[in-house]
């Protein structure tokens, strides 16, 4: 149904796809938003919540110390491909911070795994903003980042109360796995955008109505 809401605007096919990925990613991450912080102390021994807030504070210390020198380094070339790459890798960094969740056991386990996830998002917002960014219409910018928000505030205002659901009838590895899973799906959907992992082929697109296009002829 969200889907559906995303390709009802005439934009970017590109911005579509990577709309779409940001919605599969963050509404799977929106199941653990509402329950992590009960795991950590239900089911990590000598946690408490001086351990979820070293969580939040290790989370952005590390993402912030990397994501701009990602930037950075990516913005130096000039294929696309290298920013796609970067980007698969965060969102796999991502997926195994997500299914490690169900073995993590001791609290500096949880902090190395958050690290990863820290790690992970970084290089996935770096290169995802980057490619993002010249594929929106100029005329239609503010729209399309507006549609982009808007997406992730629905998916993750729903997914939000759907993981305490989840996690009371099937457990917190459910919702883990569920999480990883929508990781993998958001890399598999960003790797299949046409035109820059593999150009000027034609590919079946990931969803129906988004089709196959030219970078200079995308609107």
């Amino acid at each position: 149904m969200i889907g559906d809401f995303v390709k009802s605007f005439k934009i970017s096919k590109i911005a579509k796809n990577f709309i779409i990925a940001d919605l599969v990613l963050f509404g799977g991450w929106g199941l653990v938003s509402p329950i992590m912080a009960v795991f950590i102390i239900d089911e990590i021994p000598g946690a408490n919540l001086v351990t979820v807030g070293l969580m939040t504070t290790i989370y952005w210390a590390v993402r912030s110390s990397i994501e701009l020198p990602i930037a950075t380094v990516i913005e130096k070339t000039k294929s696309e491909k290298d920013d796609l790459y970067v980007l698969i890798l965060g969102l796999l960094l991502v997926s195994v911070a997500a299914f490690w969740l169900t073995v993590v056991k001791t609290v500096p386990q949880l902090f190395v795994n958050q690290a990863i996830k820290a790690l992970g998002f970084a290089f996935y917002a770096a290169s995802w903003s980057g490619i993002f960014s010249r594929h929106i219409d100029t005329d239609k910018a503010a729209r399309t980042w507006a549609i982009d928000h808007t997406v992730l505030g629905i998916a993750t205002g729903i997914t939000g109360a759907v993981g305490g659901y989840l996690a009371v009838r099937f457990g917190f590895d459910a919702i883990f796995v569920a999480a990883g899973i929508t990781s993998f799906i958001a890399a598999v959907i960003v790797f299949l955008v046409p035109d820059i992992v593999f150009p000027g082929k034609k590919y079946k697109p990931v969803f129906k109505g988004i089709r196959n296009h030219s970078p200079k002829t995308e609107r």
